[in-house]
């Protein structure tokens, strides 16, 4: 195989290695995963050639996870294992005998169609920039200046908006395009499970550590690691990641010896991080660290324009999906999504139409096909309903703004269309706190 990638995921230890071994002698490179989630990981990085599945991964798996493998796995051959090992595979055979007891599989899984070994949901990448407004077209001129440049992005950006296909974006148009891309989502983990999954481990390093595992940093060497939900990560595992970004070194859990990290560093967060580090939550050497070329993922309701672009994009990929026609939207439901407050974001958007793509006659989409009037939610001012007074409503308004604009007065005043003289009286008058002003309070505070 001259070196081709093979993706083994099975569970039992013993089993695994055996396929390795004989995999080995066949010429593969073998990538190992033990579960579902290292599975999926090994996966994306790794696009193998040809990947061995232990059928009760993918038996019980969930639809999201299920669909997300036959993505990344489009292009590989796929040899799904019995759930209830075959002697040949399981037993006493040393690896030049497994090798020609494997082979009959191989031919099989190589030989198969293309079309039977393919199932992706859209074989074009998806696309961060659909439209023409002001906050996509800063966002998309934003973003290729950012692939000049190896230094750390940060990507904020509320919940659904994107985040992860803008680094992925990020990724494929840089210079480490032809390299792993791996993602880990920060948000759940305990400090000792991030620590592992982050830098690896070594075998007997704590309970249940029975063999050594590379971590995600290893895994993407040369490549590119993407951190989302960075804001939630934990502060201890913070330190260990400026050393990485500062010093390109770090060590496994349980090692004493350092290891070279060659990755670029894409971090994402719904998350304003400048309060977390007033909070105490996130280190503020780390927070300049990661935010060298901050982007900002805009919310849909900040371009309500692009709408019916991305709705008509989404459509046809769910329609490709199920190799069907792409249905066209009435004025009326038009009329409707625009309404809508999209508190959700593309997620909730892609969700609705989806509903609505099995609920229509396949030929047009109308607003009752949307069901968003069982949710309520039509856009108001901040397209959060009712907020009080109209103090209330423009002091909510501006902070959005603020935080939004990564509290650059400059920015949220030009982007409200008045004078930064302007902006500061209502600042002042509204009892809004400007960035110096919030730091000098917090400083006061700890001295006090």
């Amino acid at each position: 195989m001259n070196g081709a990638r093979a993706l083994i995921g099975v569970a039992d230890p013993e089993r695994r290695d055996r396929l390795s071994a004989a995999l080995t002698t066949l010429g593969y490179q073998v990538w190992l995963a033990d579960d579902r989630p290292a599975l999926l990981m090994q996966a994306r990085a790794g696009e193998p050639r040809l990947a061995f599945l232990d059928q009760a991964f993918v038996a019980h798996a969930d639809d999201l996870w299920w669909s997300e493998l036959r993505d990344v796995l489009a292009a590989a051959s796929w040899v799904v294992l019995p759930a209830t090992p075959r002697g040949d595979l399981n037993g006493d055979l040393d690896a030049t005998e497994l090798v020609s007891a494997i082979e009959p599989l191989l031919g099989a899984a190589l030989s198969a169609p293309r079309s039977a070994r393919r199932s992706p949901r859209n074989g074009a990448p998806l696309d961060p920039f659909v439209g023409d407004s002001v906050a996509i077209a800063r966002l998309a001129r934003e973003a290729h200046q950012a692939l000049q440049s190896e230094s750390p992005v940060l990507i904020e950006g509320e919940t659904g908006t994107g985040k992860g296909v803008l680094a992925a974006w990020l990724h494929r148009h840089g210079p480490r395009s032809g390299r792993p891309f791996v993602d880990l989502n920060c948000a759940g983990f305990s400090r000792e499970l991030m620590d592992a999954e982050l830098f690896g481990h070594e075998k007997g390093a704590f309970t249940g550590a029975v063999t050594a595992k590379p971590g995600l940093l290893e895994v993407a060497h040369g490549g590119t690691l993407f951190l989302d939900e960075i804001g939630d990560m934990d502060v201890a595992i913070q330190a260990k990641l400026l050393k990485v970004i500062e010093e390109h070194r770090y060590r496994r859990v349980g090692d004493t010896r350092e290891r070279q990290a060659d990755v670029r560093i894409l971090v994402a967060t719904h998350h304003h991080l400048l309060d977390r580090v007033y909070e105490g939550r996130f280190r503020e050497d780390l927070y300049y660290r990661v935010s060298v070329l901050p982007l900002r993922m805009p919310a849909l309701r900040e371009r309500t324009g692009d709408l019916s672009l991305i709705a008509r994009r989404i459509l046809g990929s769910l329609a490709g999906d199920r190799t069907a026609k792409v249905p066209a939207l009435t004025p009326d439901a038009e009329r409707a999504l625009a309404a809508h407050a999209w508190p959700g974001n593309l997620r909730e958007l892609r969700n609705v139409l989806e509903r609505a793509l099995l609920a229509s006659d396949r030929g047009r989409i109308e607003r009752r096909h949307l069901g968003l009037e069982r949710d309520g939610r039509e856009r108001v001012g901040l397209g959060e309903g009712p907020v009080g007074t109209l103090a209330d409503l423009e002091r909510s308004y501006i902070e959005r703004v603020l935080r939004e604009e990564r509290e650059h007065v400059g920015r949220a005043a030009e982007r409200l269309g008045i004078p930064r003289s302007t902006f500061y009286q209502k600042l002042r008058t509204l009892g809004i706190l400007t960035p110096r002003a919030r730091v000098l309070s917090l400083d006061r505070r700890r001295s006090g």
